[in-house]
């Protein structure tokens, strides 16, 4: 028994409408969010503006010392686990009518992510790249 038909692909001018539209959404929902972030921001220059926050407590120490940057390669591991994630799901849909075929595409998209989830690993523990002094 055939599974569901599936939906007709949109295709020529349509397709590319639903993708101009989209793009021109995008672009423009930016555009407004820093047009109105410049209308909104105060303009004069403060010396108040230049010194350091502390979470709302009054500064006190050294103004500049080392500050660990660590996060980045987490941040590399988390952009590859990810991809695999959504796509894992995304692919799982169409697994009951073509199992080799996707099977193939997960093997592909794993395989072509382990090499930068191994280099973030990596650099996760190495402290000395991330300390900027």
């Amino acid at each position: 028994m055939p599974g569901p038909a599936m939906p007709p692909i949109p295709s020529g001018s349509s397709a590319f409408l639903a993708f101009v539209v989209a793009l021109l959404v995008g672009v423009g929902i930016g555009v407004i969010g820093y047009v109105l972030g410049k209308l909104m921001a105060p303009t004069r220059e403060l010396p108040k503006k230049k010194l350091r926050y502390e979470c709302g407590n009054p500064p006190k120490g050294r103004a500049r010392g080392i500050f660990t940057m660590q996060y980045y390669p987490y941040l590399i591991v988390f952009l590859t686990v990810e991809p695999v994630a959504i796509y894992g799901f995304l692919v799982a849909l169409a697994a009951h009518t073509r199992t080799a075929a996707v099977a193939g595409i997960l093997g592909a998209m794993i395989l072509m992510l382990i090499p930068p989830l191994i280099f973030g690993l990596r650099l996760a523990g190495r402290i000395e790249l991330w300390s900027v002094e």
